[in-house]
């Protein structure tokens, strides 16, 4: 009697993202072992991430961070590398940040770039680790906008000229700062309505700035970030946490909780999402995930699917930089040092209410030093090389200006994913290897590679290539345009492609295998919609 062939449909690919953590044989075929360069849309199906292309030239010096700041009316893109802060309008030419003039260049000592970028009271103050703070305010004239902070202004008890805080947040009225070397555990808040005076009274003796001692509510730790959370004061040390009521009102300001064995290990980690705050541990990334006093709900770990990895990085890194996307509803954690992005997807969550994992790889010094979310332009990245990038297109593009024209240098970036192992459904014989079905939207001349594993052996079979042709369905028009695009002619067309089936055949026999794909981007989109596996049952081994 002929032995029965086997459909196997692989429907849920991909559907929870990365797992790292697990026994990736005893995983289901809804996490993934690899997933680099991809994002998981609303549908379920892995796509590619989108490209980053280069706005200014890159200068060779990596930008360290970014801020948005809306300076008399006009958005304009804060960056900071080397011992300068530079600011971008990305009006023309736009070859790179400018160099000269009083409100667009601000060059401080030695610098890492570290900075961090405070929006507050319609200026912008900026706080990095060992440097008396700097404020541009636009509304100077000519020549004033950059000003350091007045030491005559410093808090009571901080040595002259060694008011230099390493993290910092404006909110409820005030300015609030922490990591000043002298007093790493203590917390200083600014007069009501000015980021600049800490003094504790004014000359006609009205109360003004204060302190809080860290060190009677947690013992000996460091201020590493502060935040504010639902009405809360939110202070993160390196192994504690304090979380303060009612900040807005001095004189009612009450310690709510002391969280203790856990802190946070970077600033820049910290960030706002949605009634949550999350931020990067010794032990992972937590999230606060707390409401109320009376309904506190354990302090989370969404980095579960990737606990020991993600723990590694921390290690091995001391600079990180985060980011959330709001209207993707990702956030993007970089390990600049390891080149290491991972994106957590807090739309939707795994079995183990973890949010899904891709991670992103960027070659040729594109990686990212700096992220920031912007109204205008979105999510931009800053780059090693010294580049500043949007998140757009399929392309990580190279810019330059030769002779002063812009030239454009596409590179294909390459997605990569590696399944579970997938039991073929055979106890005791193997399944002959027969075909392998897969149906991909998009992706036009691009090549997908593909491997298999068989019984857990490390060594793959030969990659088979295959050159994306997709059906072309139609045509759009650049950003949707019809007839100009900012009133010019010429409106660049592009392809719309739709599905195609594409079938390679499979060779050996196994009770279990691994695939693994890769494909090049090529300047289109391509998503994965649906694998199927052909077998049939062999002998008995």
């Amino acid at each position: 009697m002929a032995k029965q062939i086997s459909y196997q449909p692989l429907t849920d690919i991909g559907l929870n993202g990365l797992n790292t953590q697990d026994n990736p044989a005893s995983l289901d075929t809804s996490f993934l072992t690899k997933a680099e360069n991809v994002v998981i849309r609303e549908s379920g199906r892995i796509a590619f991430r989108k490209g980053l292309k280069q706005k200014v030239t890159p200068s060779g010096t990596a930008i360290a961070s970014l801020v948005e700041h809306n300076d008399q009316g006009t958005n304009k893109i804060f960056a900071s590398h080397g011992t300068s802060i530079y600011t971008m309008d990305f009006t023309a030419p736009n070859t790179a940040f400018p160099s000269s003039g009083a409100d667009v260049k601000h060059t401080v000592g030695s610098s890492t770039g570290k900075w961090q970028f405070i929006n507050f009271n319609r200026r912008l103050t900026c706080i990095h680790e060992g440097i008396v703070p700097q404020r541009y305010d636009g509304s100077q004239g000519s020549g004033s906008k950059w000003a350091a902070f007045d030491n005559a202004h410093r808090p009571s008890g901080v040595t002259s000229g060694e008011f230099k805080p390493s993290c910092g947040m404006g909110f409820y009225g005030r300015m609030w700062v922490g990591g000043v070397a002298e007093e790493k555990d203590v917390l200083y808040y600014s007069t009501l309505l000015d980021a600049d005076d800490f003094r504790t009274t004014t000359e006609n003796g009205a109360s003004n700035g204060g302190y809080i001692d860290l060190k009677t509510v947690w013992g000996v730790d460091d201020i590493v970030a502060i935040a504010p959370f639902m009405g809360k004061l939110v202070v993160f040390g390196t192994n504690n946490i304090a979380i303060y009521d009612s900040p807005n009102i001095i004189g009612s300001m009450a310690l709510n909780e002391v969280i203790r064995g856990v802190g946070c290990v970077s600033r820049d980690s910290v960030q706002a999402i949605g009634d949550d705050l999350v931020f990067l541990s010794s032990t992972g990334l937590r999230s606060l995930g707390r409401t109320t006093e009376k309904d506190k709900l354990p302090m989370q770990d969404l980095s579960l699917n990737i606990k020991d990895t993600l723990i590694r990085n921390v290690g091995q890194s001391t600079n990180v930089k985060a980011v959330y996307v709001e209207n993707e509803g990702i956030y993007i954690l970089s390990f600049v040092d390891n080149n290491i992005t991972y994106v957590f997807d807090f739309k939707h969550f795994t079995p183990n209410q973890a949010p899904r994992i891709t991670n992103w790889t960027f070659d040729n010094d594109r990686e990212p030093t700096s992220l920031a979310y912007t109204e205008l332009y979105g999510l931009l990245v800053g780059q090693k090389d010294g580049g500043l990038a949007g998140y757009e297109g399929y392309y990580d593009v190279d810019l330059a200006y030769p002779g002063g024209s812009q030239t454009y240098t596409n590179s294909s970036f390459t997605s990569n994913i590696a399944t579970t192992w997938i039991n073929l459904g055979q106890s005791v014989a193997a399944s002959l290897l027969k075909r392998l079905f897969m149906v991909l939207e998009g992706g036009s001349g691009a090549t997908l590679g593909l491997k298999w594993y068989k019984d857990y052996s490390p060594s793959p079979s030969p990659t088979t290539s295959i050159t994306l042709n997709p059906v072309t369905t139609g045509t759009a028009a650049l950003f949707g345009a019809s007839t100009s695009l900012y009133g010019k002619s010429g409106v660049t067309y592009k392809p719309v492609f739709g599905l195609q089936e594409y079938r390679t055949s499979l060779t050996g026999s196994a009770k279990n295998l691994k695939l693994e794909i890769s494909i090049e981007s090529n300047g289109f989109d391509a998503s994965l919609q649906d694998l199927t596996l052909l077998h049939k049952q062999g002998k008995i081994r």
